[in-house]
């Protein structure tokens, strides 16, 4: 039986997203980003593992929020240079610089 990727795909991205959902409620009222990144949402979004890096890009680019530890712990790369850790707009325009480049998103 062959898996038709569309649907697995189209899965992909409603685990994402329902999970984004439950991160993002869970997380609204923590400022520790290594917090966030130790709920159980977040945590099962990385297990998704490659497959979400472009649907965590797509997120960061339409609403900047902390899912760089997400990206760097799947893809195993760190495009924010030293001097922008710390800075939302800034790491964001290093992970959508290297989602470009690395072709999963549109320039």
């Amino acid at each position: 039986m062959t898996t038709d990727v569309t649907t697995t795909q189209r899965e992909v991205r409603e685990r994402f997203e329902r999970l984004a959902a439950q991160w993002r409620e869970k997380s609204q009222f923590l400022s520790n980003a290594a917090q966030m990144a130790m709920l159980k949402s977040y945590q099962q979004i990385i297990g998704i593992g490659q497959p979400a890096v472009p649907l965590l890009l797509e997120e960061l680019r339409r609403e900047p929020d902390q899912w760089f530890w997400a990206l760097e712990a799947i893809s195993s790369e760190a495009p924010v240079p030293p001097a922008d850790r710390g800075h939302l707009d800034r790491m964001t325009a290093a992970w959508i610089a290297w989602g470009i480049d690395q072709g999963y998103l549109p320039a």
